[in-house]
């Protein structure tokens, strides 16, 4: 009886033994198990807080010097026409007048002026010598007068046959052709003046609001044009409304560009303003679930390592309104959210959403 007792509880013995050497290696298991399972977190990507920030708005080109051209005299168009689309220097002819008949006018006032000058002398001569009264002296200084200006008038319509570009510029339009018989005063020719252009732009109530005319019209601007948005050409603020749009809840504005060399500029064409924003510039502010610990000056968060596919600790610099002055650079990828739980080395990956990190 005793023996068997005995050996029932060596059995038992036996047992616990064996159960105590097995449990430990169901803890490894598990432990290996947990430590397969790579966690996904959310990441923030550090943009480049040494690049400056600039706002960009929709504008549009307008000439800053225009004209509609006529002729002040009527006529025919002579075959001599500007075409459309013709870069232009100031003074250049733009169009002519069949100028016979103002030429035939021009020889007949200046033979009548001859002759009036060739009685006024004769008269003149006679007068001295009391020869003739005071009245046939005035009458001949009178018809002298009248041929002058004759004359003088002659001379003008003749010049007002042609039509002269009064800036250097871009011939935009031409209204008649060759040979058509026009008016005075008949638009002719629009020329506008290209070298140096304006490109209007709305600002939202907003904006105006939060950074005043007075920074937006020092701020540095510059022009990129949809034909070419890889040429930057520099701005100069011209003006901006005092009344905003209450349609459109903004304030036109103006800037001036100088036309490159290589660059074709009509009105109307779009493009884009941009305004350098010293005051968005350099700000990144990470959001507050990122941080393992922080206080005013610094805080510490994870760094996702692409190549390792692992996490870092790492000190970050902040400035007094908590923005990221160092610590940090471009492209690194910090855990937004999730850190709980988190340790150094630990392997995990990147939750993607529909539209990216």
């Amino acid at each position: 009886m005793l023996s068997k007792k005995l050996g029932r509880l060596i059995a038992l013995v036996g047992l616990v033994l064996n159960v105590g050497v097995l449990l430990p290696g169901c803890d490894s298991v598990n432990s290996q198990e947990v430590d397969s399972i790579i966690k996904p977190v959310k990441l923030s990507k550090v943009p480049n807080i040494n690049q400056q920030h600039t706002d960009s708005f929709i504008g549009k080109t307008d000439a800053t010097e225009r004209a509609v051209l006529s002729f002040n005299v009527a006529g025919e168009i002579d075959s001599k026409m500007v075409r459309m689309g013709r870069q232009v220097k100031k003074g250049e002819v733009l169009a002519y007048l069949d100028p016979t008949d103002y030429q035939l006018t021009l020889d007949a006032r200046q033979a009548e002026f001859d002759l009036a000058k060739t009685q006024y002398l004769r008269a003149n001569a006679l007068f001295a010598e009391s020869l003739i009264s005071t009245d046939q002296f005035e009458q001949n200084d009178t018809n002298l007068k009248v041929a002058s200006a004759q004359l003088e008038q002659a001379k003008t319509d003749l010049t007002y046959s042609k039509i002269t570009a009064p800036f250097d510029g871009i011939v935009s339009l031409t209204m008649a052709e060759s040979h058509q018989v026009v008016g005075a005063k008949q638009p002719i020719v629009k020329l506008l003046n290209n070298t140096v252009m304006d490109v209007i732009f709305t600002l939202p109530i907003s904006y105006v609001e939060k950074y005043g005319i007075d920074k937006i019209s020092q701020s540095r601007l510059s022009v990129t044009m949809d034909a070419k948005r890889s040429l930057m050409i520099p701005a100069q603020f011209k003006e901006i409304s005092t009344q905003p749009n209450k349609d459109t809840n903004s304030y036109t504005a103006r800037v001036t560009i100088k036309r490159p060399q290589d660059l074709t500029l009509l009105t109307d064409m779009s493009g884009q303003v941009h305004l350098l924003n010293q005051e968005e510039s350099r700000l990144f502010r990470l959001p507050e679930t990122a941080w393992i610990s922080r206080n005013d000056q610094q805080g510490r968060v994870w760094k996702f390592d692409k190549a390792e596919q692992s996490l870092t600790q790492v000190l970050v610099m902040l400035d007094s309104h908590g923005f990221v002055q160092g610590g940090l650079a471009q492209g690194d990828l910090v855990v937004q959210t999730g850190i709980e739980n988190l340790r150094e080395g630990q392997r995990v990956k990147a939750w993607i959403e529909e539209d990216g990190i």
